[in-house]
């Protein structure tokens, strides 16, 4: 299992290629069939266009406040690849990807982010909860969740997300705490853009790294390259069969970078 060799207490990070593309870990390269990954590839593009069409609404005035998510596709991509149609999605505000793979519009999202209560609807996407905007507060809702889906003893996961910044808010640690306590099926994401709004994560934490606050909850944790699809989708696919087969939760921090502001209505520089 990749979070034994991964192991965050150690600071290392699981990596498949290098910056310039390069396997590096051919041993851990996932079973994946080319006509995936040129799948992955397309949706991550099609991510990255509707994000700079997005901001683009947004400064001409056709939209409202919207947070960008370029730079963070390869996460969402190789979760959209193992999310199953009967696994839950949590998300935060800046999971774009993810939702678009579960069924999400592109629609929808951008009636969402005009103020236009059908932009939840999610007609033809199954089990997502709406956009969650307060940091932190959608992931007791997932632990909950997982606590349904061990009781009622479905082979099913929820998948849900919080920034670095959302580390530092109480709900955090609640929902590790609990989701360990009740080992209930749930793989958490955090999305490490360095900056939260504007306060890097050196001066949010003193941890070694994110992935090791698992350590505390007694769940599995691992620090991967968030820019790397195939070490994403690797990490994905171990977590979620880990969560699946009733092991219980997995903490995964995905570093990587946001290349925009941390909203439209923020100042970036």
């Amino acid at each position: 299992m990749i979070f034994e060799e991964f192991n965050p207490m150690e600071d290392r990070m699981l990596r498949i290629i290098d910056n310039d593309g390069n396997v590096i870990r051919p041993d851990l390269f996932p079973d994946i069939s080319d006509d995936t990954v040129a799948e992955a590839w397309k949706a991550m593009f099609f991510e990255r266009v509707a994000d700079e069409m997005a901001v683009s609404f947004q400064r001409q005035g056709r939209m409202f406040t919207y947070p960008p998510n370029k730079g963070q596709e390869a996460i969402h991509i190789a979760a959209g690849e193992v999310i199953r149609e009967n696994d839950w999605l949590v998300p935060a505000f800046r999971e774009v990807g993810v939702m678009l793979a579960k069924g999400v519009s592109m629609k929808e999202i951008f009636l969402y982010y005009n103020g236009n209560e059908q932009g939840s609807n999610f007609k033809n996407a199954p089990r997502v909860l709406p956009i969650n905007v307060p940091i932190g507060t959608q992931l007791p809702h997932a632990v909950g969740i997982g606590y349904s889906i061990k009781y009622r003893k479905e082979p099913d996961v929820v998948f849900t997300y919080i920034g670095d910044g959302g580390t530092s808010e109480g709900d955090f640690s609640e929902a590790l705490n609990f989701a360990g306590v009740w080992q209930v099926p749930v793989v958490f994401t955090i999305q490490n853009n360095q900056y939260a709004i504007s306060v890097p994560v050196s001066t949010q934490t003193r941890s070694l790294n994110l992935a090791v606050k698992s350590i505390a909850f007694g769940i599995p944790g691992i620090k991967v390259d968030g820019n790397d699809f195939f070490a994403m989708y690797l990490a994905y696919q171990q977590a979620s069969e880990h969560a699946r087969t009733g092991k219980g939760p997995v903490l995964i921090e995905a570093v990587t970078y946001r290349c925009g502001a941390h909203t439209t209505s923020d100042d970036p520089t």
